[in-house]
C-alpha cells in the first residue's frame, strides 16, 4: 500500500506518493502536469525538488521577459494551456475577435458584441477577469493602474490602440470607446495555440 501527501506551492499542487523505498512528487494545476516527476527517499526531500524546479522555471520566465518585463508568447502560450478550462465561452470568443479583427483592435463595446452581450461593461467585467486569470498565471501583474491602486488587468492582454496608457474618469473606455490593441504576444500565442488543435 502506498502513502500519499498532498501541498501546494504558488498555484500549483505537488503530490507525492510513497512507492516502496521512495518517494515520486510531482506538480499540477488543476490536471495539467507543472513538473517532471521528482524521486527521493523522503517525502519532504521529493517535495523540495518539485519546488525547486517550480521556483527555477519561473526565475527563468522572467528572466526570458523584455526590457518591459512583459511576459513571452511563450510564456502566454503556456498560461493559456493551464487555464483553458477556467476560460468561458464568452470570455474566449472576446479574445478570438480580438485576435481576428483589423489591427487587432476592438472597443470594448465590439467585444461585447463578440460574446454576444450589449454593452461596454460586459467586455471591461469579463475580459479584465480573463486578463487576470492569464496574468496571475504567469506572476505577472500590469504596471497600470486605476486610481485607487487596483491594477488594470486588461493591459496584461492588450494596449491602448491610440498611443495611451493610462485610464481616467474621464475616458473612452468609460463610455465604451476605449480601443484595445491585442498584445502582439497574446496573438502569438493565440496562433500557435489554433495550430497545436
Amino acid at each position: 500500500m502506498s502513502e500519499r501527501s498532498t501541498t501546494t506551492h504558488r498555484r500549483h499542487t505537488i503530490i507525492a506518493t510513497r512507492s516502496g523505498d521512495v518517494w515520486r512528487a510531482r506538480s499540477f494545476r488543476g490536471k495539467t502536469p507543472t513538473s517532471t516527476v521528482c524521486v527521493a527517499a523522503g517525502e519532504l526531500d521529493a517535495v523540495d525538488l518539485v519546488r525547486a524546479e517550480l521556483d527555477e522555471g519561473s526565475a527563468r520566465e522572467v528572466a526570458a521577459r523584455g526590457a518591459n518585463g512583459f511576459p513571452t508568447s511563450g510564456h502566454f502560450l503556456e498560461a493559456f494551456e493551464i487555464v483553458r478550462c477556467d476560460i468561458s465561452q464568452n470570455q474566449l470568443a472576446m479574445l478570438y475577435a480580438h485576435a481576428d479583427a483589423p489591427d487587432q483592435t476592438m472597443t470594448a463595446t465590439q467585444l461585447a458584441a463578440a460574446a454576444g452581450k450589449p454593452g461596454y461593461e460586459f467586455a471591461n467585467l469579463q475580459y479584465g477577469k480573463l486578463a487576470r486569470l492569464i496574468c496571475e498565471e504567469m506572476d505577472f501583474t500590469p504596471p497600470q493602474r486605476r486610481a485607487d491602486g487596483a491594477p488594470i488587468w486588461t493591459f496584461g492582454l492588450a494596449v491602448g490602440a491610440d498611443d495611451r496608457e493610462e485610464l481616467s474618469n474621464t475616458d473612452p473606455e468609460m463610455s465604451g470607446e476605449w480601443r484595445w490593441r491585442l498584445r502582439p504576444e497574446v496573438s502569438q500565442a493565440l496562433t500557435q495555440l489554433k495550430d497545436k488543435k
